[in-house]
């Protein structure tokens, strides 16, 4: 089990120490091209791109080109990128009210959507939302956290990969954030690594995600903008977002450890 454990943490490393480099020089590169600095196209294009180093890295590494079951390209893709979204609107919507409730909102409603520009906000912002989700989820959960599961290393699993959420973020989108920010950044990775051991789904993960980061950017926009290249994070550094994200964890965590001891049931 050691050897398996130092085996995939050198690959992980391998990964990442290639993967991020190749990020933040392609994402700097493209903000220097007029026809793709408008924030979606340039999304859109990491993504695409970032696929396909997926799924170069899946035939030079893991000799297979098993690429579309590793994305995890099914007929439920939809719902359960629905239902992620839908979790995330509610659990980000959430502290908005908590806040306006406490009077320490610094938000306001983007009156843009009341407008006839509704769909075309909403939709530049969805693709761009999903698209930068798609990036930090495939490159953390995706892979991270599922080298190590193979292996049953669940918590070095959640821990691994919620700390190549908070590198990725630091070198990426280098958000402006305290040090309260920055421990948000990890609880908010960890949580999501549950909500992945919960739903085995990246696209669940994809759509919480997504629709976290629309909500604070986008719906409830804050008066002043604090945050990095890609979006605000003025609400990673709120105590209100630490323990509410701490309930969700807790949460999370109870509801995993019912579905492991059901499991184990299950295979007696």
């Amino acid at each position: 089990m050691q050897k398996s454990r130092s085996k995939i943490s050198k690959k992980v490393v391998f990964y990442l120490l290639l993967l991020i480099p190749f990020m933040i020089v392609l994402a700097q590169t493209l903000d220097k091209i007029p026809q793709v600095k408008t924030p979606w196209a340039n999304m859109l294009i990491q993504a695409f791109v970032l696929a396909l180093i997926i799924k170069g890295w899946l035939n030079l590494v893991h000799g297979h080109t098993d690429f579309f079951h590793y994305l995890e390209f099914e007929k439920k893709i939809w719902q359960k990128l629905g239902l992620g979204c839908l979790f995330g609107i509610i659990a980000a919507l959430i502290v908005v009210i908590v806040e306006r409730f406490l009077g320490s909102s610094l938000r306001v409603f983007n009156q843009e959507l009341l407008g006839l520009g509704l769909i075309k906000v909403l939709f530049i912002a969805v693709v761009f939302f999903i698209a930068e989700a798609f990036i930090e989820e495939m490159v953390t959960r995706g892979y991270v956290l599922e080298q190590f599961m193979e292996i049953g290393a669940i918590p070095m699993a959640l821990f691994s990969s919620s700390l190549a959420f908070v590198l990725v973020q630091f070198l990426w989108d280098n958000p402006n954030v305290s040090i309260l920010g920055w421990l948000n950044f990890f609880a908010l990775a960890f949580l999501l690594g549950l909500l992945y051991l919960l739903t085995l789904s990246k696209w669940f993960c994809i759509g919480f995600h997504a629709a976290w980061n629309l909500v604070f950017t986008v719906i409830f926009p804050p008066l002043d903008h604090h945050g990095g290249h890609f979006a605000s994070y003025l609400h990673m550094e709120s105590m209100i977002t630490t323990v509410f994200l701490l309930v969700l964890i807790g949460i999370s965590y109870s509801l995993y450890s019912k579905k492991r001891e059901n499991t184990q049931v299950k295979i007696a």
